[in-house]
């Protein structure tokens, strides 16, 4: 979506889910998806999608291993790069907001 010129990004909204997930991600570092939704009251489905993006963009990986199909197991993620007290709208590295993939732009 095209912006004016010279326009900022707004900053997120106080009580938006998604910055409590944000707030929960830099306080625990290390996570699975339900410690997320429980320390934050977000549904299960908007913090996978949140992930995915923070993901692509290079804020979030997976970490250890997922034994799937045991009770109690789940995906561990951390926070690889903390963006400060804000969950980024845009990309450090291609300077997309999050809501588009990561296209690294191409040095010449």
């Amino acid at each position: 979506m095209a912006g004016i010129k010279g326009m900022v990004s707004a900053k997120p909204r106080p009580n938006a889910v998604r910055r409590k997930v944000w707030q929960s991600m830099r306080i625990m570092r290390r996570f699975t998806v339900p410690d997320l939704c429980r320390t934050s009251g977000a549904k299960r489905n908007n913090v996978r999608k949140f992930l995915r993006r923070l993901r692509e963009h290079g804020y979030a990986a997976p970490f250890g291993t997922y034994v799937s199909g045991r009770t109690g197991s789940f995906q561990s993620w951390r926070l690889v790069k903390d963006a400060g007290p804000d969950h980024p709208l845009r990309c450090e590295r291609c300077g997309r907001p999050l809501s588009e993939p990561c296209v690294k732009e191409e040095s010449s």
